[in-house]
C-alpha cells in the first residue's frame, strides 16, 4: 500500500512547491517539500525504498527544473545515503538526525545550483547568493523538517500498522 502512495505523494509535493512555495519566498530563498518527505520518510524504519525514491523525485524535479539533471539528482541521493545511514545508527533520537539531515542536504543541493548557475553566466555573485538565497532557503527547510516528520511518521504508522502481540 505505501507504493501505491509514495509516488503521488511526491508528485502532489511538487505541484505544491511549483504552484504555492515558489511564490512564498523568504528574501529569495523557498523550502524543498520533496527533500523534506526524503529526508523524514528515511528516518523511518519502512523507509528502506527511500533511494527508489530519489531516483524518482530526480526524475520529475529534472523535468520542471531549468537546472541539469545531474545537479538534481545528486543532492537527492546524498540524503537517501545519509538518511538510512541516521536510521541505524540514530534511531533513538530522530529527531536531531532530520535537523541534521536537512541542514546537510539542503547546503549542498543550493550550494551545488549555486555553481553550476555561476558557471553557465549567473549575474548573482556568491555573497549574494549565500545571504539572500541559501540561508532563507536552508532556514525554512529547518523550519518545515518538523511538522513534516510529524505528517511523515504518522502515514507510516498508518501504512504500516504495528502488529501487537496478544
Amino acid at each position: 500500500m505505501a507504493e501505491l502512495l509514495y509516488y503521488p505523494i511526491l508528485i502532489v509535493l511538487l505541484i505544491l512547491q511549483m504552484v504555492i512555495v515558489r511564490h512564498l519566498p523568504l528574501f529569495n530563498g523557498t523550502a524543498d517539500l520533496l527533500l523534506l518527505w526524503l529526508a523524514a520518510w528515511g528516518l523511518q524504519n519502512q523507509g528502506k525504498h527511500v533511494w527508489i525514491g530519489a531516483l524518482f523525485t530526480g526524475l520529475i524535479v529534472s523535468f520542471v527544473s531549468a537546472i541539469p539533471w545531474y545537479v538534481v539528482f545528486i543532492p537527492y541521493l546524498i540524503l537517501a545515503f545519509i538518511s538510512r545511514y541516521m536510521n541505524h545508527h540514530f534511531w533513538h533520537n530522530p529527531l536531531i538526525a532530520l535537523i541534521l539531515i536537512v541542514f546537510i542536504s539542503s547546503l549542498i543541493e543550493y550550494s551545488l545550483q549555486f555553481a553550476v548557475l555561476y558557471f553557465q553566466g549567473s549575474a548573482i555573485g556568491l555573497i549574494e547568493s549565500i545571504k539572500y538565497v541559501i540561508v532563507p532557503s536552508v532556514f525554512l527547510n529547518l523550519l518545515f523538517a518538523v511538522p513534516f516528520y510529524a505528517i511523515v511518521n504518522d502515514m507510516s504508522h498508518w501504512v504500516y500498522p504495528v502488529e501487537v502481540d496478544e
